[in-house]
């Protein structure tokens, strides 16, 4: 295709169905592959890809002016039935392609912004939640968290199982939180195509997690328990316990004094900071 062709071919081709496929009709998404592949073939792309990834974003003005959100089958779910889409699916790939935008680095508009998408698509999400840029999760649906917790950045919350995340909580950048995992027991199939086991997540009120740590699926993290970086949790973690290393292991207890005031979460959000 000659180049000055491709954007103008491409934009005019793109509707309600740019990704909707019937039988013997190819989607738009289908034609772009098919021109990617044949631009790769000519070892035309230099001088057309600037074209190319131009038409290929109009799929997002599609997304945006229809709603629908169209994904391919689950390749892993093994013999599992295809769950249904979730309803926040396209509020959901709107807080993806916000955070890819300059604006998403203003944090005065990016952060109401997030947390009014999350009251959205979450099961629950509480008052002062702040989620900052590149947060990801599965479904959303199956989150809930509690008041004036805080998601750093780059943040995977693998929601095909329930999360739940407690009020005060801080989850440190570069933090996973997997909720699924695929049995090895079945011989007859590779392991990926086996299906998923679902197992909750839950974190206790006043809790750190720290920097790229791993919770794994089916743990509970009581109150205020710290997770040190880089670590990998596998077993439950009690009240007032610090944890660290791969698997993570018991450190200390850290434990509130027996006078004196304490605060608590019941509390709500400390006026003097």
């Amino acid at each position: 295709m000659a180049k000055g062709v491709l954007t103008g071919h491409w934009r005019n081709a793109f509707g309600a169905h740019a990704v909707t496929s019937t039988p013997g009709h190819p989607t738009t998404v289908d034609r772009l592959v098919e021109d990617f592949a044949a631009l790769l073939a000519r070892d035309e792309l230099v001088g057309s890809a600037n074209e190319f990834l131009s038409s290929a974003s109009s799929l997002a003005a599609t997304i945006n002016d229809t709603g629908r959100v169209e994904t391919l089958p689950d390749p892993f779910k093994g013999r599992l039935t295809e769950q249904p889409p979730s309803p926040g699916e396209f509020y959901t790939m709107f807080w993806r392609m916000f955070d890819r935008t300059p604006a998403s680095m203003v944090q005065a508009l990016a952060l109401p912004i997030r947390r009014l998408l999350a009251q959205k698509i979450f099961a629950h999400c509480g008052d002062g939640v702040i989620f900052h840029h590149n947060v990801l999760f599965s479904k959303g649906a199956n989150i809930s968290i509690g008041d004036h917790s805080l998601i750093n950045r780059y943040v995977m919350l693998d929601d095909r199982g329930p999360i739940s995340i407690g009020s005060f909580v801080m989850v440190a950048a570069g933090v996973t939180i997997e909720t699924h995992t695929h049995p090895f027991e079945d011989f007859t199939l590779p392991i990926a195509y086996a299906g998923r086991s679902q197992r909750p997540v839950s974190i206790g009120d006043n809790s750190v997690i720290g920097y790229n740590a791993v919770l794994m699926a089916g743990v509970t993290l009581g109150y205020r328990t710290i997770v040190g970086a880089n670590s990998v949790v596998t077993k439950d973690v009690p009240d007032y316990t610090v944890v660290g290393g791969v698997p993570a292991k018991a450190i200390k207890q850290i434990l509130p004094p027996s006078t004196g005031p304490i605060w608590s979460p019941s509390d709500g959000r400390p006026s003097d900071v």
